[in-house]
């Protein structure tokens, strides 16, 4: 298979814990700007593999590339400061300070400042403008004074959404971003996640269907932690294996 356009290159992936295979033999990629779903029964090792994407996890073995350079088992925060930005399931946000201190502190984090009174004002001035954009894509710049703990459920996603954005990542990565929602608060972040990751790739977890059919370009199925089955939406809908295996034998999706 042709590498060209590949951003993400996973091969031969495996990940046991204390002899348990979570993850058996996985190989996908993800091309640059591609939305691309990861869907499958609770177990399958969807969040393992994202976990060993990120560094949380070093695989047992095969290899991870992104932008052809191997991350495999690399730090967390190097993997980030490469391009490859993450949100989690539960809510990971710091509810004792503001929305705009929450996304300024990711901008911080991206160009390797550390805040204090000493510095230099126009360089402040360019990581205050910066966070204020960031505020606007998502639509919390009225609330960015408010405290991050006081906003809703919704409102904290997207505002985890933007601290993912705000460390100008070429890969995003959402683990259920709507998990918990209602109808209108999952519209709205379906909306949210369409609009800021365009032109760059996207790998989403997600167990609501309609999701991942509005979202995604590719959507790959993971079943027993290897994959069943890859490629676009019509073919996925229709694949036996997977209606058998995970979206409900004769169901429509």
């Amino acid at each position: 298979m042709s590498t060209a356009g590949v951003l993400l290159d996973i091969q031969g992936l495996f990940k046991d814990f204390r002899g348990v295979e979570v993850i058996k033999d996985l190989t996908l990629c993800v091309r640059e700007g591609e939305r691309h779903a990861i869907i499958g029964p609770n177990g399958a090792g969807k969040t393992t593999l994202f976990n060993l994407i990120t560094g949380r996890y070093t695989p047992s073995r095969g290899s991870i590339l992104f932008k052809g350079r191997r991350i495999s088992g690399m730090a967390p925060h190097r993997i980030n400061r490469m391009g490859v930005s993450r949100s989690f399931q539960i809510t990971n946000i710091f509810p004792g300070l503001s929305v705009f201190e929450n996304i300024r502190s990711a901008i911080l984090s991206k160009k390797g400042i550390r805040w204090s009174f000493s510095r230099r004002v126009s360089r402040m001035a360019e990581v205050n403008r910066e966070t204020l954009e960031i505020l606007a894509l998502i639509g919390l710049d009225a609330q960015r004074h408010l405290l991050a703990g006081s906003l809703d459920y919704g409102a904290q996603r997207a505002m985890e959404i933007g601290i993912s954005m705000a460390t100008d990542p070429e890969l995003i990565m959402l683990d259920e971003p709507t998990a918990g929602m209602s109808i209108e608060e999952t519209r709205g972040i379906v909306s949210l996640v369409d609009r800021t990751t365009r032109g760059k790739a996207l790998m989403i977890i997600e167990h609501d269907m309609d999701v991942v059919f509005s979202l995604a370009d590719t959507i790959t199925v993971i079943h027993y932690g290897t994959v069943l089955a890859s490629g676009p939406p019509d073919a996925i809908r229709n694949d036996t294996r997977v209606q058998e295996a995970y979206l409900g034998e004769g169901k429509p999706c």
